[in-house]
């Protein structure tokens, strides 16, 4: 299903296909573009490590360095030239590592002189990270992340390019509690909003949970003899 049929099934679902409509095609389209991205956000976000989005340039003599906005969460990081890892810290972590952590004798703090790029510090500001020292030559992180869409849906024929097609039709129950909030005495509904909402967050959690299951590790056991 692409943008148009998802735009079609709603109109069928909320039987508004004659015109005047009760809800503009830019109501519609502002709909689908929050659902596909709410389904994402539910999920856990699009595992990526192959666009330009994962490859984040570290510029000598610059401290910070841009990652892009889509980005939810930062997994793992790896300098290009070396593939040695980077080690992530949350801003809010940094002053609890210490050298019983990293066999430093001191506290580890943001530095302003220049050497390796060991640490990445996230946190600080959307789409910024901070190298703990300032790089010394430029490099190429790589990272494995957890994103949002890259496309916006605002017409019809965009494929939805981030969700796979078995849970596009369930991104109307999220355009239906959305739809049923407008305050329109013909449109607002708010037992079918909620109920809206329920259906979809309901089906995101099945879902997630699925994927978590998916991906967790299988453990061999190795049983003794009687």
């Amino acid at each position: 299903m692409d943008s148009t049929g998802l735009y079609e099934a709603f109109r069928s679902d909320v039987v508004d296909e004659a015109k005047p409509y009760l809800w503009s095609d830019a109501d519609v389209w502002r709909y689908a573009n929050d659902a596909y991205r709410m389904f994402v956000r539910l999920t856990g976000g699009v595992a990526d490590f192959l666009s330009d989005a994962c490859a984040v340039d570290i510029i000598a003599g610059e401290a910070t360095a841009e990652i892009s906005p889509t980005i939810l969460r930062i997994m793992s990081v790896t300098l290009r030239s070396t593939k040695q890892p980077i080690q992530i810290i949350n801003e809010a972590d940094l002053g609890k590592m210490r050298s019983s952590d990293y066999g430093q004798i001191k506290q580890l703090t943001l530095d302003d002189r220049q050497g390796d790029v060991r640490y990445m510090v996230h946190g600080m500001k959307r789409g910024t990270v901070r190298w703990v020292m300032v790089p010394e030559v430029s490099d190429t992180a790589d990272l494995f992340v957890y994103r949002l869409p890259f496309d916006t849906i605002t017409d019809a024929g965009q494929e939805l390019t981030d969700v796979d097609e078995d849970h596009h039709i369930h991104l109307l129950d999220w355009m239906k509690h959305l739809a049923y909030k407008k305050q329109d005495a013909d449109t607002f509904n708010p037992q079918a909003s909620l109920q809206g909402k329920q259906d979809f967050e309901a089906y995101c959690s099945f879902v997630k949970a699925e994927l978590e299951r998916y991906n967790h590790k299988t453990r061999t056991v190795t049983y003794g003899g009687l």
